[in-house]
């Protein structure tokens, strides 16, 4: 059962909020349904749990990190109804010392999507039918379309890919004109902030920043797929309609096994693979969407859905969408990635630029690996990358509300303020461009193995061993082979971390 770790239930924030009770709590944060004292009205408290080993410094980057993605949110739920609106954000001192942000959003009545299936399957139910699944998905697709291709107000456009797809962060409405709600846009920056600044680079207990069982290649190992983009919300929403149509997580196990899963192009986590029962057309869509490499998946949202409309059958929403302006291609995102890249202090998201205000987003629920990616794109189009964290866990509550980013009243203004839309590079998530880690060992083991070659063949045609004084030729080439093989072993090694 969630906890009140904050010890707030019962009490007043910033004379507003009056918390009643704790709906659920993650490694990152608690969220609390209160009562909007003046509207009375209820709404959602997703409150951070900051960590306290950390310096002033970082604290302020943190809090400034929080309310730049709870304007970046606001934003977003203003043109796209589907994404959580939220009503306030804050930081309150509590009794005990701790500074507590928090976000306010509106209260939503629905299922969450995972505990809708969770529920059927337990009834004994089959799973959801495609068609079912595809109409009932169709409002969320539209609304990550529309994110990786957001239309700000200074004119120009940027790209907010989510990177937390998965059921948990769908919620059925049960009333209202919008049908489905897109959950936990907000808080991945301040996570990867909070984790960067404790030095946990890979957390063994499975901190990551995107959780596991949906995590995208790109999202395992970025040094090798390059930067997250709308492909990685692509292949969210293909696992998450693959959970739809059979009834459980396509992925699931220990972390090894799940990232072996997400990497392996022979284990494709398609319907077909995990037992549903789908036409070829299907299952060769699901398919592209699962390609283990980006470049191979559909590389738009829209383009996506309106392939799976058409094998299943299913009437084409997307007819207006594709007349819009594509988002960047995924060569032209990391060829600009690479051109761009910068080192940056604790800095593993990107900053959005909004109505004159810098703008970071986005937030990874589930586990922590520090990789955010900030992107540009080429022209006039800006890519951002936001992932998501909160890991609450809410599969038995049936009413659970869960969307976060923040602003903090009061936070020190230290940011530049420019008109436009930007987003700035880092170089730690951007795609190497160098050469295979093991040409220089098996450079040296081909030198070694000369030489022992060498030796053999002198010493055949001169009946005599070739040798250097006392120093046989075949000595030096074993020890080249042996250096060329441990560099082997230590490429591997490091590619393992990455």
């Amino acid at each position: 059962m969630a906890k009140d770790v904050f010890g707030i239930v019962g009490t007043t924030l910033s004379g507003t909020f009056l918390v009643e009770c704790v709906v659920a709590e993650g490694g990152f944060g608690v969220v609390y349904r209160a009562e909007h004292v003046t509207f009375r009205a209820p709404v959602a408290l997703k409150c951070l749990k900051i960590p306290t080993a950390i310096t002033a410094e970082q604290h302020v980057g943190l809090l400034e990190s929080f309310r730049e993605e709870a304007e970046m949110l606001f934003h977003l739920s203003a043109q796209i109804p589907e994404v959580v609106r939220p009503l306030q954000a804050d930081a309150v001192q509590l009794p005990n010392g701790i500074l507590m942000p928090y976000i306010a959003m509106e209260w939503v009545d629905g299922t969450p999507l995972d505990s809708l299936i969770f529920t059927r399957e337990r009834r004994g139910l089959p799973p959801l039918g495609l068609a079912e699944s595809i109409t009932m998905l169709t409002p969320i697709a539209h609304a990550l379309a529309r994110a990786h291709r957001f239309e700000a107000t200074a004119g120009s456009t940027v790209t907010v890919v989510h990177c937390d797809l998965k059921p948990e962060n769908v919620l059925i409405c049960e009333r209202g004109p919008v049908t489905a709600k897109l959950l936990d846009f907000g808080i991945a920056k301040v996570r990867a902030l909070a984790t960067s600044a404790l030095g946990r680079i890979t957390d063994v207990n499975g901190s990551r920043p995107f959780t596991p069982g949906y995590g995208a290649p790109e999202q395992w190992l970025p040094k090798t797929f390059g930067t997250t983009g709308p492909w990685t919300d692509v292949w969210g929403m293909a696992l998450t309609l693959v959970e739809c149509l059979i009834g459980h997580p396509p992925i699931d196990g220990d972390i090894q096994g799940m990232m072996g899963t997400a990497l392996d192009p022979k284990r494709r986590p398609t319907p077909r693979n995990e037992g549903a029962r789908i036409s070829d057309d299907v299952e060769a869509v699901f398919a592209r969407a699962l390609a283990v490499d980006p470049r191979d998946r559909f590389t738009e949202m829209a383009t996506f859905w309106s392939a799976i409309e058409h094998a299943a059958g299913v009437p084409p929403s997307f007819a207006s969408e594709l007349q819009r302006p594509a988002s960047p291609s995924y060569e032209a995102v990391q060829v600009e990635a690479r051109r761009e890249a910068a080192p940056a202090a604790l800095e593993f998201a990107f900053d959005l630029e909004v109505e004159g205000c810098d703008r970071a987003a986005t937030e990874h629920r589930g586990a922590t690996v520090p990789y955010s990616q900030p992107i540009a794109a080429p022209s006039s189009v800006t890519t951002t990358t936001l992932p998501i964290a909160l890991d609450l866990p809410v599969h038995e509550l049936p009413h659970v509300h869960r969307s976060a980013s923040s602003a903090i009243a009061g936070a020190p203004e230290t940011r530049r303020r420019p008109a436009a839309l930007a987003a700035r590079p880092h170089a730690s998530h951007v795609r190497k461009a160098s050469g295979s880690p093991l040409a220089r060992p098996l450079g040296i083991i081909g030198v070694g193995v000369a030489l022992v070659l060498l030796d053999v063949g002198l010493s055949w045609a001169l009946k005599t061993p070739a040798a250097i004084g006392p120093l046989r030729f075949r000595w030096f080439g074993a020890l080249a082979v042996g250096l060329g093989i441990i560099l082997a072993l230590a490429s591997f090694a490091s590619t393992g971390d990455d």
